[in-house]
């Protein structure tokens, strides 16, 4: 189901005037930017088992833990951000990440590194759904909803560059200096992002869905108690079956990230990529990312959500397919479909479940994907880790299995409820 054509915002009141829209998804944008300038995540896995002495089985384990930190924070991260604002999250969020990323530089044992997981997941938690959450409210200020998967799509787009260019930096930083010095330098970009949030405004809550904008004398959507922002969310959830179906899927295919994250490292060294290289070989990949987010608004329009859902979950399986299949270089291409799928299906299955969502649940709801993102890290990163140590391809090839068996038919229940009206059970 495509989305309507955009409508002409309604004049803006004096509430809209004051907050600045433009100006604050700027900052936003610089925010998701800055924060992911870190040098170190093209090199980490080659940290933990050149530098710190893992095998990638320990690494697995080590993806466990974070994703399981990350799975019992972030819908409490979500509500938190509902019931005390999306600056003050973000805030608390970078002071976590901030700790965490400079004790995973320096932490010389196995439970320092733990730890340094806890806080880094934790920090991350406070972040994701909660930055969508805050772009959306600050659009629909202006009456404006119907951007945000355009906007989105920037916004991830600049998160893949900022990837990418600290990416090459590190990589041949590494070479030159040893693979803890890249890993340092991840601090540096969070007190750049403490100034952009100071600047940032909260934007003001609206009673109603979609692009109801904030008018004078329009209705503000209260801010509801901690515990009762949880109850609100989880009621949504088992009233309406699309919303279930949207957010399910969107987790069920965003595992095939795992594989890229985790694996495509082992994958480079092992075809003889040199370590100053690893950041340049992984452009075209997220060059496909940037691509895919930027294009994602046009294929949601063109072909509905359905059709873009349907057409990420081919794409996804078939780079992981690619990967299984091929033994050689070339098969990165595999690498750079996923994060093509990845690029697409945020934006477009984003702006559908963010209409219909109600902006005093909406971070809560939005943290539903990362929760379960974190829970299908949790359990495929170890098994990726074993299977990886015995072989890169059959650890490809269970992950498309995984990921078709999952998601396919959640893509079909999807497809059978849009269709027939369904909505609630």
């Amino acid at each position: 189901m495509g989305q309507d054509a955009p409508v002409a915002a309604p004049p803006r009141g004096p509430d809209a005037r004051a907050f600045g829209t433009d100006r604050n998804v700027r900052l936003l944008y610089g925010l998701g930017f800055v924060t992911l300038l870190q040098p170190g995540l093209a090199v980490w896995v080659v940290y933990l088992t050149d530098f710190r002495h893992l095998t990638l089985a320990e690494v697995g384990v080590m993806e466990l833990f974070f994703w399981g930190v990350k799975m019992i924070v972030e819908v409490p991260s979500g509500a938190v951000a509902d019931r005390f604002g999306r600056r003050a999250t973000f805030a608390l969020g970078l002071v976590l990440e901030a700790t965490g990323v400079t004790l995973f530089a320096f932490a010389s044992s196995f439970w320092l590194l733990l730890l340094s997981y806890v806080l880094w997941s934790g920090g991350f938690s406070f972040r994701s759904g909660n930055d969508q959450a805050y772009l959306y409210d600050a659009l629909a200020v202006e009456g404006r909803g119907h951007e945000f998967a355009s906007r989105t799509g920037v916004y991830q787009a600049l998160i893949s560059v900022a990837l990418m260019t600290s990416g090459i930096g590190g990589a041949w930083l590494a070479s030159r200096t040893t693979l803890q010095v890249p890993l340092a330098l991840g601090a540096v970009p969070f007190a750049i992002a403490a100034v952009i949030v100071v600047a940032m405004r909260e934007p003001p809550r609206h009673a109603s869905r979609g692009e109801a904008p904030h008018l004078e004398g329009a209705p503000i959507a209260p801010r509801l108690d901690y515990r009762t922002t949880l109850t609100v969310a989880l009621a949504a959830l088992r009233r309406d079956r699309l919303l279930r179906y949207a957010l399910l899927f969107q987790i069920a295919l965003i595992a095939a990230f795992e594989a890229d994250i985790l694996l495509l490292q082992p994958f480079l060294a092992l075809h003889g990529v040199p370590l100053a290289l690893f950041g340049v070989m992984q452009v075209p990949a997220r060059l496909g990312h940037i691509l895919g987010s930027v294009v994602s608004d046009r294929v949601l329009r063109r072909v509905g959500v359905l059709g873009l859902a349907g057409g990420t979950l081919a794409l996804a399986v078939g780079g992981l397919a690619l990967l299984a299949v091929v033994d050689h270089s070339w098969a990165y291409a595999g690498f750079i479909a996923i994060q093509v799928a990845m690029g697409v299906l945020t934006p477009g299955v984003g702006a559908y479940v963010n209409d219909r969502t109600d902006s005093n649940i909406r971070a809560t709801i939005l943290s539903v994907v990362p929760l379960g993102m974190a829970l299908s890290f949790g359990l495929t990163g170890p098994l990726l880790g074993v299977a990886g140590g015995v072989s890169l391809r059959l650890a490809f090839g269970g992950m498309a299995a995984l990921i078709l068996a999952t998601a396919g038919p959640l893509w079909w229940l999807w497809r059978r409820a849009e269709r027939s009206g369904v909505r609630t059970n």
